[in-house]
């Protein structure tokens, strides 16, 4: 067969794969949100929450142009820095649109399963040159049916965005190590930019894969710089906007202090849980967790000093826990939430009631801690060695475990991971690849030798 025509048949089997796993991750979700009825409430007055927060953000934003938390009901709106821009920003754009909550409601939804389907398109060109194509295929299914990626997309919560976003960020920056070129170094660090005023941790991410890639003398210094200047594009400017707001518990530094406060306690989630079910033991820790982080917000040494005290009461408890942040940042039940998969309340969740659903989140949830291994051993070996080290293998180990350690720092929580899922997965599946080759090869020689 001449090399066109098979050029062209491996064309129009990629084509065919990308299309047919793009297609199906959309109708699973498409079908979940459908179904599903989640109660997040976001526009009454009366209730607290994550989406609610970002509901007025984008509502603020729409009418007033102001970026703000403030309720409906506020006298005044004031502009603050406690929530990242990027969601709003999402959602206040389809407010525009659409008016009325039902439509709106519906258009933010379908349009995150949209970009659910699209985050795992972009993962699998990303994986293209790692793999073959049935492994691809492989990943792909899993990530097109993975219950926490499916299910986050019919809450208004930024990990969907984020997802696509971090996805289109890493795509580009393997195109421009392929093509070694700068100006697609800066795209790729204007897409993580983006990425990270969707989610603050992912601010320095840019600027430490730029380092990082230098180092390991893997680009120029032109493309560090694109990459450098690409990543800071939208975040300094943003950096300057938070400075002159006043800072305090509504800031971006008074929320990372929070957040910083509410890891370093072991029985922050299991408090958080009871007291939900207004449970006066969970009650009292929060509240004495509270005091924490205000004494923390308003006097940097005495709030450190205070947690030391604490820490040096049971060293090796806070040891343990630190060590056993990874397997709870990837691990599966939702601890700040109603616990399996599912952030808010949920009726009729195919998950529960589809055959189809039901199989694929017993076999995730089967898989999972398996992902877990995989990806800490595996990103380990891609980020640091030399051989593992091609075609953005070792920016995608370099991310995961970036966003392991800075999550095991501040608040380990699965749903937090949800962003990251699809990085864990290609990787996973990556390293079992090179495993199965690894036997191959390794059998080879005895099999030659026995036929002498």
């Amino acid at each position: 067969m001449p090399k066109t025509d098979s050029a062209n048949r491996n064309r129009w089997h990629w084509w065919l794969l990308l299309s047919c796993v793009g297609l199906f991750a959309f109708a699973f979700r498409y079908y979940y949100v459908v179904h599903a009825e989640v109660y997040q409430p976001a526009n009454h007055t009366n209730v607290r929450g994550d989406a609610v927060d970002y509901y007025n953000y984008a509502r603020n934003l729409s009418q007033y142009g102001v970026f703000s938390k403030a309720r409906a009901d506020a006298d005044v709106v004031v502009g603050d820095s406690y929530r990242d821009p990027g969601y709003p920003v999402f959602l206040a754009a389809w407010m525009k649109l659409f008016p009325q909550w039902n439509s709106w409601y519906s258009a933010v939804l379908l349009s995150q399963a949209l970009l659910g389907a699209l985050t795992v398109v972009l993962m699998i060109w990303l994986g293209r040159a790692w793999m073959p194509s049935p492994w691809l295929a492989a990943a792909g299914v899993l990530m097109a049916v993975w219950p926490h990626s499916v299910v986050m997309c019919s809450y208004l919560l930024t990990e969907t965005l984020t997802g696509f976003l971090l996805a289109l960020g890493l795509l580009l920056l393997r195109v421009a190590l392929d093509k070694r070129s700068p100006g697609w170094a800066a795209t790729s660090g204007l897409a993580l930019s983006m990425g990270a005023l969707t989610n603050a941790v992912l601010l320095p991410l840019a600027p430490l894969l730029a380092i990082y890639l230098l180092l390991r003398r893997k680009i120029p210094v032109r493309m560090f710089a694109g990459l450098l200047v690409g990543g800071l594009a939208l975040t300094v400017p943003w950096g300057i906007r938070n400075s002159l707001v006043p800072s305090g518990p509504s800031s971006s530094q008074g929320r990372a202090l929070e957040n910083l406060v509410q890891g370093s306690w072991p029985s922050f989630q299991d408090a958080y849980a009871a007291a939900m079910k207004h449970d006066p033991a969970g009650e009292f820790i929060l509240h004495v967790i509270e005091q924490e982080t205000t004494l923390l917000q308003n006097d940097r040494v005495a709030g450190l000093e205070r947690i030391g005290r604490r820490m040096r009461r049971d060293p090796w408890q806070y040891v343990r826990w630190y060590l056993g942040k990874p397997a709870l940042f990837w691990g599966w039940n939702i601890r700040i939430g109603q616990g399996d998969i599912y952030v808010y309340p949920t009726r009729h969740s195919p998950f529960e009631s589809n055959t189809l659903y039901e199989v694929a989140k017993a076999v995730s949830r089967a898989l999972n801690p398996l992902l877990l291994m995989l990806v800490l051993a595996g990103g380990l070996i891609a980020a640091f060695a030399r051989r593992w080290n091609q075609h953005g293998v070792a920016t995608v180990a370099f991310t995961a475990l970036f966003a392991t350690a800075v999550y095991c720092t501040l608040q380990a929580e699965p749903r937090y991971s949800i962003p990251f899922r699809g990085l864990e997965i290609m990787l996973a599946v990556f390293v079992v690849h090179r495993l199965g080759q690894w036997i191959l090869d390794f059998r080879k020689p005895a099999a030659n030798q026995s036929l002498r």
